[in-house]
């Protein structure tokens, strides 16, 4: 991506604008299904000095996995006002007509996303209290929201098939994209299929990323949640469980995402209305996303023997499927 060719597009965007600069452009790292650029513009419009700042999120040539364009901005979209902090989606393109790839254009929110200064530093350890409340406070928020108003969720039949569903949506990825037999998933996709939860009362939406790392943070608190790519409507228990396995424990203890222990967290997300959480379901859960963890690092390692990308960030990430494993058979043992 170069500046020359989103100073073209906001040209595109904003025809009334005059002597448009884009500067300060960076891809910010990590990102395993979606390329994150910053950038930063200024033009005149009507008189008036206009300086703005953007991130871009472009479709990469290979990812961990795919995702939808439209689905995240139809989110961004519906979620403004919620009480869920996300950015403002302004433009969407489904074409690479001009930046190669399909993109979309949203505000950048203020704050970082570091998850392990957050848990780690001095700096940050009076904040780490009020920031585990707002994340827990914001789940519940996203489990309240109403799924009828983001139609490009993808949805099982009913309540009674949310687990069902995921797991056979992630078998079939294995299925597709692995190059070596899987014993220790196998046993997984085993134990999952026979320990089912009870059904949810109702279908949300779940964020499917839901962890330290993936929002933004400053002294004011969360200020956005971001990586909405894996979102779909299914059991809101998918999110805790997620949220809770041991590759998100930053601090290198037993805290959730670095930040609280698991029952100070449902106690908290409890308390601002999120649903009542079954323990048994949320082992389920917890099995479930190292299974899917280390399914998105298969698809990973697929598209670099393929030579569909040479992303270093895809290539590192099949020296982590070990640890996963070794979680999941302690999990389940």
């Amino acid at each position: 991506m170069k500046a020359d060719q989103l100073a073209a597009y906001l040209a595109h965007r904003l025809p009334d604008a005059s002597g448009i600069t884009v500067t300060n452009l960076s891809r910010i790292p990590g990102g395993a299904s979606r390329e994150t650029w910053s950038f930063d513009a200024a033009w005149d419009q009507a008189g008036n000095a206009v300086k703005r700042s953007f991130i871009a999120r472009r479709d990469p040539t290979a990812s961990l996995l795919e995702s939808n364009n439209d689905l995240e901005f139809e989110l961004y979209t519906a979620l403004q006002g919620s009480g869920v902090p996300v950015p403002e989606p302004i433009w969407i393109e489904r074409d690479g007509a001009w930046l190669e790839r399909p993109f979309f254009i949203m505000s950048k929110l203020p704050g970082a996303s570091d998850a392990r200064a957050l848990v780690t530093t001095p700096e940050w350890a009076d904040m780490t209290p009020a920031i585990a409340r707002q994340k827990a406070e914001i789940l519940a928020r996203i489990h309240q929201f109403d799924i009828a108003r983001v139609p490009l969720l993808d949805r099982p039949p009913s309540a009674a098939a949310a687990a069902p569903y995921e797991i056979e949506r992630w078998e079939r990825t294995m299925r597709q994209d692995t190059l070596e037999p899987q014993p220790v998933l196998e046993m997984a996709l085993s134990w999952l299929r026979r320990h089912v939860p009870p059904p949810p009362e109702r279908l949300t939406v779940v964020h499917a990323d839901y962890r330290t790392g993936n929002f933004l943070y400053d002294r004011s608190g969360i200020t956005g949640i971001l990586d909405w790519e894996m979102a779909h409507a299914g059991d809101p228990i998918e999110d805790l469980g997620w949220l809770m396995i041991k590759s998100w424990r930053w601090a290198g203890d037993d805290r959730v995402g670095g930040l609280c222990s698991r029952d100070e967290f449902i106690k908290m997300y409890e308390a601002a209305g999120g649903v009542k959480v079954d323990r048994d379901a949320l082992k389920f859960w917890e099995v479930f996303s190292n299974f899917k963890f280390a399914i998105i690092f298969i698809t990973g390692t697929k598209s670099i023997v393929e030579g569909k990308t040479a992303d270093l960030l895809l290539a590192l990430t099949a020296f982590i499927n070990p640890g996963v494993e070794a979680e999941l058979m302690g999990l389940i043992a």
